[in-house]
């Protein structure tokens, strides 16, 4: 956007605040020299989305064969371009309304398409610190919701 004020750029499908600074993507030189698309990657590793744009589970191997390289450079690429499953569970992004998303689309649709809003939620996700002790008691009362009040331990089991 040449001649445009700071004020005025937009990024991604957000208009940026005032005093908000544009944050670069994070950038892999092993991606780059190995001609792996972020998005692309983003894609096949998170959202299951095959190189036809159908839709089918994909581990670190199968991601790997597909972009031509062993799965320890697969790994290495999602750490440097901060999409290591350890940034997803960490972060706000909402991973599991995205695979449903692109698992469910229409015939005709395509689920590459439907992904890219899931991209930009993605990159613009915040971290957040998990407190999984909440998350285990809230999921504990939501099971003894379901399924009725535990059934007590046995002496000596665990």
């Amino acid at each position: 956007m040449v001649g445009a004020s700071p004020r005025a750029m937009v990024l991604t499908s957000r208009t940026m605040q005032r005093d908000e600074k544009p944050t670069a993507a994070p950038r892999s030189p092993l991606a780059e020299k190995h001609g792996i698309d972020p998005f692309t990657l983003f894609c096949a590793y998170h959202l299951g989305i095959t190189a036809s744009d159908g839709y089918e589970f994909q581990n670190v191997h199968q991601v790997a064969k597909r972009f031509g390289v062993s799965s320890g450079i697969i790994k290495q690429v999602l750490q440097d371009l901060a999409m290591d499953p350890d940034r997803l569970v960490n972060s706000d992004f909402d991973l599991s309304s995205a695979q449903i998303d692109v698992l469910e689309v229409p015939d005709g649709v395509s689920r590459t398409e439907v992904a890219r809003p899931h991209w930009e939620a993605f990159r613009t996700a915040k971290m957040k610190t998990r407190d999984w002790q909440r998350e285990l008691a809230t999921d504990a009362r939501e099971n003894e919701k379901t399924f009725g009040p535990r059934a007590p331990q046995r002496p000596g089991r665990r």
